[in-house]
């Protein structure tokens, strides 16, 4: 099997990776779609962006239960533990959603949709959309919120982008991303040590 590396970025090289991240994109976004939490930030660092200034901008959520890791002993423990031990636990876990995609039924998964909340002037306007978010796993997420987005605006081009497309199996394939087959840890994570990064966003 092969091995899977996990980096960390900081909050220094996370700007510059949202940053990169938009460089990529050779198409001009009418619409960005950020899904909370991880997409949040990154629209948070690129809102500033040249050539952005009358792109709208737009955050969504995808309620994912996870029971584990929202047990307050649970965040502070994985806060404490030394990265070494955390990495294995960010390893297994991957390993378990690879395995788990063979599982997704794209017929049910298709059905699913949400019901966006969008304080857009005219939807006639909004010819090109991107979605952002950090990560893209198993691809469900992504792929219920594109698929929703494509509905609501049929006559648009919805692109997706990511900072890490982690599993290259996944239901999606992201059109823009910086990272494949690597787990990446963000200054949002739980088991992140830096000090430099408040969530003080608007993805809270």
């Amino acid at each position: 099997m092969k091995r899977i590396e996990v980096i960390t970025l900081n909050r220094e090289i996370f700007s510059e990776k949202c940053s990169e991240l938009i460089g990529r994109i050779d198409f001009r976004s009418d619409l960005i779609v950020g899904i909370l939490g991880g997409g949040g930030y990154i629209i948070d660092e690129i809102m500033s962006e040249v050539g952005l200034d009358s792109t709208q901008f737009e955050l969504v959520k995808l309620q994912r239960g996870n029971k584990f890791k929202s047990n307050y002993i649970i965040k502070s423990i994985l806060k404490f533990l030394p990265y070494r031990i955390t990495n294995k636990l960010r390893i297994f876990e991957s390993r378990k959603a690879r395995s788990s995609i063979v599982d997704l039924n794209l017929t049910e998964v298709s059905a699913e949709s949400i019901d966006f909340k969008l304080n857009l002037d005219s939807r006639e306007t909004v010819k090109n959309i991107l979605i952002l978010d950090d990560a893209i796993d198993t691809g469900r997420t992504m792929f219920i919120i594109k698929n929703s987005l494509s509905k609501l605006f049929p006559e648009s081009q919805v692109n997706t982008a990511v900072i890490s497309w982690t599993q290259e199996n996944s239901i999606i394939k992201p059109d823009y991303y910086l990272y494949k087959n690597i787990l990446v840890r963000f200054p949002w994570s739980l088991d992140y040590k830096g000090k430099d990064f408040e969530k003080k966003s608007i993805s809270r």
